[in-house]
């Protein structure tokens, strides 16, 4: 297990650098959360036709529209609703003949839509299951960052906003478009889709020493934009395509440093699994219990009420009466206190003035 903090878990392909790409090298350095854009020097340039595709609004069709840099949520949102109506609106068209048909494919249009709506969250400081996410390393807390997602046939596409404004889209592989490739034989095959790329390396330090690995891809794509491809197929089994303004990004590591300074990046997962609550136990013991709605109790949390004895009588005693038994009790309790005391003297007595016989002292 590594011991750095860098979140994203890349497949180890030892010392040699990538034959068709230049590689550059981040020695001893853990990889920034959400990464900043001039940390890593130049790199190549990324086909524009092919970086106009990742941000279409419909798949692969820039000429439908595409999201731009700064669209506020809202804007967004209503360029999500076009591309999944246009989706439907075929479907919908061949069930002419089945109204019923018809009326489950709009309802489920507007499940989806809805879907996208609830989706946004603002990354306000209260912790949430975004933290130990696939994207968890793509943002922090308290830094006017928010995510919008939606769901794709190649991938699921996450909308990153700073300030109200789209900086950053974060593309998930769906495990199919993967076809069982190695994250080296993976970037190769979108190096021949976008071009050559840079290829990023870190050094993780391990037990056994340390452990050159191949962290990420890297393209620049036009302006101050960057492209990144990166592994997350170690917990989640896919890789992800970044595509972020460069610029924005630099002001979003900026207010983090403001907001966390002299924070240590932590791996959310580690974190997650490390974290415990004040009595020891992991506060996501009872996941599984709060997701089902049935309570497992565990050895030693069990809180049992008061023991209630009932009356015999069915009827409980009135004070009053309490009273007077607790009187009686104690003038019967007196009462023979006296008449052992008598006897007591009495055989006092006896002993003193009358003859010692041969059973004095052995009363059977």
């Amino acid at each position: 297990m590594r011991i750095t903090g860098a979140f994203v878990l890349a497949l180890s392909l030892g010392t040699a650098a990538l034959v068709a790409s230049p590689a550059s090298h981040a020695k001893g350095k853990a990889k920034t959360k959400g990464g900043g854009s001039g940390d890593e020097g130049h790199a190549p340039t990324a086909s524009a036709s092919e970086v106009n595709k990742l941000k279409a609004v419909h798949l692969g069709d820039p000429k439908a529209g595409t999201f731009k840099w700064g669209m506020k949520p809202e804007e967004v949102v209503a360029e999500v609703r076009v591309s999944i109506e246009g989706k439907y609106q075929p479907r919908i068209q061949q069930a002419t003949q089945d109204p019923g048909k018809q009326q489950r494919l709009r309802d489920e249009m507007t499940r989806e839509i809805n879907a996208v709506k609830k989706s946004y969250t603002k990354f306000e400081g209260q912790k949430s299951g975004w933290d130990v996410s696939i994207v968890g390393p793509e943002f922090q807390q308290g830094t006017s960052e928010a995510v919008l997602v939606t769901k794709e046939d190649q991938w699921t596409r996450y909308f990153f906003f700073f300030e109200d404004g789209l900086y950053k889209m974060f593309l998930a592989f769906n495990k199919d478009a993967l076809q069982g490739k190695g994250f080296k034989d993976f970037g190769k095959s979108l190096e021949a889709k976008y071009g050559n790329a840079r290829a990023v390396y870190r050094d993780d330090k391990t037990k056994a020493g340390i452990n050159h690995v191949l962290d990420h891809y890297l393209w620049a794509a036009g302006g101050s934009d960057r492209l990144k491809l990166v592994d997350r197929s170690e917990f989640y089994g896919v890789y992800c395509l970044v595509l972020f303004d460069g610029s924005v990004q630099d002001r979003v590591s900026e207010r983090r440093k403001v907001v966390n300074p002299g924070g240590v990046e932590k791996d959310p997962l580690v974190e997650a699994v490390s974290t415990r609550g004040k009595d020891g136990n992991d506060e996501n013991d009872d996941i599984i219990d709060r997701v089902t709605g049935k309570e497992t109790k565990k050895p030693g949390t069990e809180q049992h009420a008061d023991i209630v004895v009932p009356s015999q009588s069915g009827k409980a005693p009135t004070p009053a009466e309490v009273n007077a038994k607790s009187k009686a009790s104690s003038s019967s309790s007196s009462s023979s206190s006296s008449s052992t005391s008598s006897d007591s003297g009495s055989k006092k007595k006896g002993k003193k003035g009358g003859s010692e016989g041969v059973t004095d002292g052995l009363e059977l």
